[in-house]
């Protein structure tokens, strides 16, 4: 398991990496929005406004939500760093079908696809009404009996894909990516990025239970 200290670690490389970059470039290549200064950018992030300053290099959230974790902020900026400034095309692939997806497969598991199919697949309704407050909405791009495209980030959508489980069938699921992901996020910054909505959204409803 990662500690704080491997966090920090990653935040500073990564801040590092952005420090001698244009920021202008580096918010037209993420599809964020840059200050005219070029002093800051701002994205959004699951549903939430976040700001990334240059220089000194902080991520903070423009809303009245909880702090953005360290590993999230590492996060951002590795997307800011990897942005490619390539368009979604809409083609969903698997996590197998990243690269080296086959190496992070347990992971993914792990993240993603196990907590989706263990928390909703018996109350798919509760993901299409949830999705909304983690920047998700319904979609029919794919089968399934609840669909949401969650978007991570600008340019990074995640679409989430159930099956309602039975008397006869057990539930399944899957998060599959836009076939441009790579241009963006590292094959394990994917892994983490496709379970952080679903812990969101768990955590969503289990506040509402009280």
């Amino acid at each position: 398991m990662a500690r704080v200290d491997d966090y920090q670690m990653s935040f500073d490389l990564a801040a590092q990496q952005l420090a001698g970059r244009n920021f202008l470039d580096v918010a037209r290549r993420a599809g964020a929005r840059p200050a005219d200064d070029a002093s800051y950018c701002e994205l959004d992030y699951y549903g939430r406004p976040v700001r990334v300053t240059h220089q000194p290099m902080t991520v903070s959230a423009l809303d009245d939500g909880p702090e953005i974790p360290l590993a999230e902020q590492a996060l951002i900026l590795h997307y800011l760093v990897n942005a490619d400034g390539s368009e979604p095309q809409g083609e969903w692939v698997t996590f197998r079908e990243v690269p080296s997806g086959e190496f992070y497969w347990s992971a993914f598991v792990k993240r993603a696809k196990d907590p989706l199919v263990g928390f909703f697949g018996h109350q798919p309704e509760l993901l299409l009404e949830l999705a909304p407050l983690v920047g998700g909405r319904p979609t029919q791009e794919v089968s399934g009996d609840a669909v949401v495209i969650v978007q991570a980030f600008p340019r990074v959508p995640l679409l989430l894909q159930l099956w309602a489980g039975d008397d006869e069938f057990p539930a399944d699921g899957n998060v599959l990516m836009d076939r441009t992901i790579a241009g963006y996020l590292s094959t394990e910054d994917i892994a983490l990025a496709a379970g952080l909505p679903i812990y969101k959204m768990m955590a969503l409803a289990r506040m509402r239970r009280g």
